[in-house]
């Protein structure tokens, strides 16, 4: 399937070797989100990505207020479904999977651009929606009636940055562990566009940063390295950038036979290394919680993303994804708002009102989906336009003085702005 508009490539005769023709054919790219075209600047967005994005939210969703809510020695919620919460256990691998989309989706979107422009558009796309629902869980956690749960003014006001851990301060809501992962990696990206990123230097930093991550596992770096580079969770971003890198389209558009071998190798370790990653994180959980977590679960969900994205980026469509993939521009703000909000209100509808069980689940999963939606439309949506002008207008004016150098930036800009809110958020 080609890319609309644009004519088939033709194909060099020294791709008649067996070797060659699988890397080019297995791994070429027919358009995807965050893809920026070096020639063209066009954008297809993805709609798989959209609906595999909402369906890890779903997972995670479902793992917290199932399974995390009632296990342990402290319970956050009351479900009334404690005798199933085993079913829901596996649900946080929909973290795993949201960490190998943003090292595919992040390296698009930093290819081409200033450190400044990159960091700023970050910032512009993280805050104003994490502020938002930040002090929309504390006055929730605070103001609604319930004692297991609780939210200081100070708590509050150090998680607004979103690093507050580092501060030693607890999170308002626990899923916020996650974008201080986030943003070391935008950090770590930041610093390639400061040297500027080609394929070599992509391909060198990844290879580094993964070689960090195995040389952790035997010689544990102090915590403050360990929040820099995040050695727990290097192979599912480097696997998405391994991923970026073998599309045929945007940075990967004109790798070398070389290079696209590297490519395909740093990949596959990086996929091999994710899953003895999880199932040692397997392990501490059912050390955590006195359940078992299987290996071989966690393998088989971690290898069906790896495949899934392998066909993805060999230009598999899956009928039907366009229809829903506006929920995708969700999942950012519901898995802001979606655990501490969503333990208090289970709580309240179980056991101070005695309401069904059910309709207890699906009326605090509208009211939430209905805030994420709120957040969305209100917050993601206008700030989105406004930083897209803000950035564009930078553009604009360092264009007087260097035409050619932006000319690269404003393409991927231009690309860039056909983004869902989600797919800018991650």
């Amino acid at each position: 399937m080609s890319h609309p508009g644009v004519g088939k490539r033709t194909r060099s005769t020294a791709r008649t070797s067996s070797h060659r023709w699988f890397l080019s054919s297995f791994f070429t790219a027919r358009g995807y989100l965050g893809t920026v075209r070096a020639t063209t600047g066009q954008l297809r967005r993805c709609h798989e990505l959209d609906v595999l994005r909402f369906l890890a939210a779903a997972a995670v969703v479902a793992f917290h207020w199932m399974f995390r809510s009632t296990t342990g020695s402290t319970p956050l919620a009351t479900t009334g479904f404690e005798g199933h919460a085993a079913l829901f256990r596996y649900g946080y691998l929909g973290v795993d999977v949201f960490f190998v989309i943003s090292g595919f989706v992040i390296l698009r979107s930093a290819w081409g651009r200033t450190a400044g422009t990159f960091l700023l558009n970050r910032a512009g796309r993280l805050y104003p929606a994490f502020w938002v629902a930040c002090t929309v869980t504390a006055l929730a956690v605070t103001l609604l009636p319930g004692d297991r749960l609780s939210v200081s003014f100070g708590q509050w006001a150090a998680n607004l940055t979103m690093g507050s851990e580092a501060f030693g301060v607890t999170y308002v809501d626990g899923v916020y562990w996650t974008l201080l992962v986030e943003l070391a990696f935008y950090g770590l990206v930041a610093v390639g566009t400061v040297v500027g990123l080609t394929v070599n230097r992509v391909l060198a930093g990844a290879g580094l940063w993964l070689g960090i991550s195995l040389v952790h596992s035997f010689w544990s770096m102090s915590d403050g390295w360990a929040r820099l580079f995040v050695p727990e969770w290097t192979p599912y971003f480097t696997a998405g950038v391994g991923f970026a890198l073998l599309a045929k389209e945007g940075p990967g558009a004109s790798l070398s036979r070389r290079q696209r071998w590297v490519a395909l190798g740093i990949t596959l370790a990086s996929c091999g290394w994710a899953l003895v990653r999880g199932v040692s994180f397997a392990n501490a959980l059912t050390r955590k919680y006195g359940l078992p977590f299987s290996g071989w679960v966690v393998c088989a969900v971690l290898l069906t993303t790896f495949v899934a994205f392998a066909l993805l980026v060999g230009g598999v469509r899956v009928p039907g994804a366009a229809r829903i993939a506006f929920l995708g521009a969700l999942t950012y703000p519901l898995y802001l708002l979606h655990e501490n909000i969503g333990y208090t209100l289970l709580t309240i509808g179980n056991v101070r009102l005695g309401l069904n069980r059910w309709f207890v689940l699906v009326f605090v999963g509208l009211v939430v989906v209905g805030l994420a939606w709120a957040l969305n439309r209100y917050v993601e949506e206008p700030g989105s336009r406004r930083m897209s002008r803000a950035l564009k207008e930078r553009s604009r004016q360092h264009t007087r003085s260097a035409p050619r150098t932006v000319d690269t930036e404003a393409r991927a800009l231009a690309a860039y702005s056909g983004l869902t809110p989600v797919g800018r958020a991650l």
